[in-house]
């Protein structure tokens, strides 16, 4: 009885895993053959990291599907891989960073300027969660525009494959 049972949560998570691997390879594969500029690729990645670094539950969602409807244009698939891949696991360690980092910043801009920095946890843990966002979602744009145009700047220079002769192994024998 107890192995039926271990046997259908394995059958589950080998289903689940399945679809989301086929999910992804659907993703990469729309990303690779869009014709959309690197630029406006790279931007939907940075906005599905950005909204997605979001932590409060299901506000990230809602946001997410009002991005989608409202900028109905905007490339889907780099989006979304920008999301699942700023998934709350990948976030954990920066949430726990945010006061440390809020309290840096904010100790840093009373050093070098008048204002003085608040003592309350609260302002420290906003202002280390923006700084961390944005910086991610800069990061994001970077490395995202980065690979975009180098993958369309290879493409372009790839010549069309003409069809030739086939060898007797099913190979192209073509020099």
């Amino acid at each position: 009885m107890n192995t039926h049972f271990t046997k259908t949560i394995k059958d589950y998570a080998a289903t689940k895993v399945d679809r989301m691997r086929d999910e992804v390879r659907a993703n990469v594969r729309e990303m690779l053959a869009a014709e959309a500029p690197a630029g406006e690729l790279a931007g939907a990645f940075a906005a599905g990291t950005l909204i997605s670094t979001i932590p409060v539950p299901l506000v990230d969602m809602a946001l997410a599907a009002w991005v989608t409807k409202r900028y109905a244009e905007m490339p889907r698939a780099p989006f979304f891989t920008g999301m699942a891949l700023a998934n709350n696991l990948f976030m954990a360690p920066l949430y726990a960073s945010t006061p440390r980092v809020g309290g840096f910043a904010l100790h840093w801009l009373a050093n070098y300027t008048p204002i003085v920095a608040p003592e309350a946890i609260l302002i420290r843990i906003l202002v280390g969660y923006l700084l961390i966002a944005l910086g991610l979602a800069l990061g994001a744009y970077v490395l995202a525009s980065t690979g975009f145009r180098g993958y369309q700047a290879t493409r372009r220079m790839r010549p069309v494959a003409q069809p030739g002769p086939i060898g007797p192994h099913g190979f192209d024998n073509r020099p």
